[in-house]
């Protein structure tokens, strides 16, 4: 207990060395684990196939990154855009952060780091879905200003609502 106490007191923010870097294939099965912890085991399979096909480069354009810490991953985010999108607008693809290292500024790092590749690559704008009204996410892509430009009632099997989501870059 007191080594658990301890562990959760060495990771504020100012002492967790994180580096973001591109994910590699075989940081797949570490996505999936954080992808499953933070959003669902139903979620984690559909990311798993999506994270091969990405690495396959099945998608005209897309790249993941993930959030490395000592050999860990404690994160992960993407983008893609298929072949009949505008060249100039990027989907987010499967974000999550580890539950030991939410809230530490991981999440901002990942999505900054992949806002500046976005930028250098000349696109305008990200798209990206949620669900629900989670106050948590509202208020991290509020903060990062994400504006909602559409909805559509009652979209997921629990009835929650699809959140349509862009930022302008």
């Amino acid at each position: 207990m007191a080594e658990e106490a301890s562990k959760s007191l060495s990771m504020n923010k100012a002492d967790l060395k994180i580096k973001i870097r591109k994910m590699k294939p075989s940081d797949i099965p570490s996505c999936g684990r954080v992808i499953q912890q933070a959003i669902g085991s139903r979620d984690a399979k559909k990311a798993k196939k999506d994270l091969i096909d990405q690495s396959k480069k099945l998608y005209v354009e897309g790249e993941n990154f993930v959030a490395d810490i000592n050999g860990k991953i404690a994160g992960i985010i993407g983008y893609w855009r298929l072949g009949h999108h505008p060249k100039k607008v990027a989907w987010l693809d499967w974000f999550a952060v580890d539950e030991s290292y939410q809230r530490k500024g991981i999440g901002s790092k990942l999505l900054s780091h992949m806002l500046n590749r976005l930028s250098k690559k000349h696109f305008q704008m990200l798209c990206c879905e949620k669900s629900g009204e989670g106050v948590s996410s509202k208020l991290f892509y509020a903060k990062h200003k994400f504006v909602e430009f559409g909805r559509i009632k009652d979209y997921w099997e629990n009835g929650e609502d699809l959140i349509l989501l862009v930022k302008h870059l």
